[in-house]
């Protein structure tokens, strides 16, 4: 008997899951079982029968029965009926048991799907019937929403989730991440399922498009390579302006999907692109260096630079999905690696001290570092998404880090920018009382290991000038992330002037 756990596919009635699950069994090499049909099998009459002929209690006892006994094997793929997991009893079991799948489908969508089938039982009333049994649902963690997606692309996430794939929960939804090596190299093989096989733009930088944009766009079936310069300096509206020309000559409509392949700059810039062109159109993000694949590409937030200041002009657009090939790590340049350790750091310092760990550092184990800082920077976004609360603590360093890139005219690279920003907040948290001189010690240690700077020779004056101009300094007042102690931030607002030059 297989040990595997069996994968359990429910939602409201018309959600699609006997056709999904059946696509993941095959994919999976899985036996399939639909509860309605072994239903029907053993009770001899098709569904909406035994509903009016016995009751749907008799029925709802026959599923009760049934899924206790499929929750005893193991190996399965199994299709359940819409209130199969409405009993608290039988959904906990389930869950305890199985890896159980929703499949969310909005209402209109369903509105269409069951004006057809009058022969479902509880089709008649079905609009009260999804909102009562809404909540019900959103009790099962793991949600897969449906719109916009073909069979195929809903049954390869939950295989690829199936496989490790890590999950991002939004507010309209939720994407995928997948954290695996060498999977640029067979993306063309995944096409269909990622939502790959329609018309492609592929935007990148003149660094990226020899070494792993040409590979990406020759492997997909109607892809096209939009190239713009790179580096911070061009993260600005003009390249905007030039990518939404060029997305306009190649006929991009709605349907379109942005592949943004590259670092953070990129990121940014084409997930702005994606979510204004046309009033947005579909994005998957393919970060290329280890800042963007730990922390810009999660998380939807995008954006390009003004000559006031960093990020002044964005937009949240969350991705349809993030692919992080581990892989490409191996061509980064060692400066591009100690900047991704800036953000790593960040994310032991704010919430994971297993981060600092020095024995993690090392390119041989890049997958499990960046599963790690990716899942730190997950659990934050999901709990404040657009960045109402505990998501400033993601900017530990950042207003320091960003008005030194400001002021040097983005002559320092971001990650050492951030480093030198860490260390800032760090002393200011010293400052305040809350760590001791031995944690700012440490703090800057790391730093040294990792071979990132710790101190930068600017004017004062420019640099807290630079500060306040920052996006979130709010009214006129200052809002700086500190460290509470280590794996602890927070947020300190209306510190005086004088409180912040003390530490530049």
């Amino acid at each position: 008997m297989s040990s595997l756990r069996n994968i359990v596919i429910t939602g409201f009635m018309g959600s699609g899951k006997t056709t999904v699950a059946e696509n993941l069994a095959q994919r999976l090499g899985r036996e399939f079982v639909d509860m309605d049909k072994v239903i029907e099998a053993r009770a001899g009459a098709p569904i909406h029968q035994i509903f009016a002929e016995r009751g749907e209690a008799s029925f709802r006892e026959m599923e009760r029965t049934l899924a206790l006994e499929l929750a005893l094997r193991r190996g399965l793929v199994v299709a359940t009926g819409g209130g199969a997991l409405i009993a608290d009893d039988v959904r906990e079991m389930l869950m305890q048991q199985c890896n159980v799948y929703c499949l969310a489908v909005n209402k209109a969508e369903l509105g269409a799907r069951l004006a057809n089938s009058p022969q479902r039982p509880l089709a008649a009333g079905w609009s009260a019937l999804y909102d009562a049994r809404k909540p019900i649902y959103a009790r099962i963690p793991r949600q897969i929403v449906t719109a916009g997606k073909s069979v195929d692309m809903i049954a390869g996430e939950i295989a690829a989730l199936e496989r490790g794939a890590l999950y991002v929960k939004t507010p309209a939804g939720g994407y995928l991440i997948r954290i695996e090596a060498g999977i640029l190299s067979r993306i063309g093989r995944e096409a269909e399922s990622l939502g790959l096989d329609r018309q492609v733009a592929v935007i990148t930088n003149e660094t990226i498009a020899p070494l792993y944009g040409e590979l990406l766009t020759e492997q997909l079936p109607n892809a096209q390579m939009i190239v713009v310069p790179d580096g911070e300096a061009h993260k600005t509206l003009a390249t905007v302006s030039q990518i939404y020309d060029s997305l306009l000559e190649m006929g991009a409509d709605r349907n379109t999907v942005i592949v943004a392949l590259g670092g953070g700059v990129i990121g940014d810039t084409a997930g702005f692109v994606a979510a204004t062109y046309m009033r947005g159109i579909p994005l998957v993000q393919v970060p290329t260096t280890l800042l963007s694949m730990v922390d810009s590409s999660v998380g939807g937030k995008v954006g390009v630079d003004l000559p006031q200041g960093k990020n002044l002009i964005g937009a949240f657009k969350q991705p349809r999905a993030v692919l992080i090939d581990t892989e490409v790590l191996a061509t980064l340049p060692p400066l591009q690696w100690r900047c991704g350790m800036a953000e790593v750091i960040k994310h032991g310092l704010i919430a994971l001290p297993g981060l600092l760990d020095a024995d993690l550092w090392g390119k041989e184990r890049a997958e499990q570092l960046v599963r790690q800082a990716v899942q730190v920077k997950i659990d934050v976004v999901e709990i404040d998404p657009y960045e109402q609360g505990i998501r400033a603590h993601l900017n530990l360093g950042h207003t320091f880090g960003h008005a030194i890139e400001k002021v040097t005219g983005y002559a320092v690279p971001h990650g050492e920018a951030v480093a030198i920003g860490i260390v800032r907040a760090a002393q200011l948290s010293r400052n305040l009382g809350f760590i001791t001189d031995a944690v700012l010690a440490r703090i800057q240690k790391i730093f040294w290991q990792i071979g990132l700077p710790t101190d930068i020779a600017v004017d004062r004056e420019r640099w807290y000038a630079a500060m306040a101009t920052d996006k979130k300094w709010q009214a006129g007042e200052s809002r700086l992330i500190v460290l509470k102690r280590i794996g602890q931030a927070a947020v300190v607002r209306g510190l005086s002037k004088d409180d912040i030059m003390a530490v530049l």
